[in-house]
């Protein structure tokens, strides 16, 4: 798990970085860290240093029917009848005092994947130090290219090899029962057998053995 964190404070930037990404709007980037709650929540650095934390207010409520839910479920389909609804979002101040490591990782205009990392220090949630830990290209052009050719080779593969096929016609013939039965029906059966042979184990050692 991670937070979110945005930047509207300036960032000590490189030559080589602005070079690199130059009509990046870097308030909008979606840094990411785990210095703070790692609960997904979304913070800021506003332009004043001060920290702030987004407080999205609203309620969870049903969206279909309980009659609808149930003929989906029959069809052994996935269904979460629920959908949380937004009333409203405000960012308030976040009094932290300590530092908070940020990065963030994006290809330039040449494909090169770069990693960049900042640490903002704060002091009762105002920002009193930001600095340029590391700035560097983990993957070049040349390694994204060949990694993605990699990947559409080995799933052309996938998808011309002759169990592919078999399994795609099974799936056509029983009108998708083949997948059901083997990826539901029995993968959960072994996995509740596991899991009671653990306990069995469990049980033996702490009582037997």
């Amino acid at each position: 798990m991670f937070d979110t964190i945005y930047c509207e404070k300036k960032l000590p930037l490189t030559k080589e970085i602005k070079k690199a990404f130059p009509d990046t709007d870097w308030s909008k980037a979606d840094f990411q860290t785990k210095d703070l709650d790692n609960t997904m929540t979304t913070y800021s650095i506003k332009k004043n240093g001060t920290l702030n934390i987004l407080k999205v207010e609203g309620e969870t409520v049903r969206v279909i029917s309980e009659e609808e839910e149930k003929k989906i479920r029959k069809q052994k389909k996935f269904c979460w009848p629920y959908e949380f609804v937004e009333k409203s979002r405000t960012y308030e101040k976040y009094v932290y005092t300590g530092t908070v490591n940020f990065y963030y990782y994006r290809e330039d205009n040449n494909n090169n994947t770069w990693a960049l990392e900042f640490t903002a220090t704060f002091v009762k949630g105002k920002l009193t130090d930001l600095v340029l830990d590391s700035a560097e290209i983990i993957h070049t052009a040349e390694q994204n290219a060949a990694n993605e050719k990699a990947w559409k080779d080995s799933l052309a593969a996938h998808e011309k090899h002759p169990w592919t096929k078999t399994k795609r016609f099974l799936n056509s013939v029983t009108f998708g029962y083949w997948s059901i039965f083997w990826g539901n029906k029995v993968s959960r059966s072994l996995y509740w057998i596991s899991q009671n042979i653990q306990k069995l184990q469990l049980w033996i050692v702490r009582n037997l053995a």
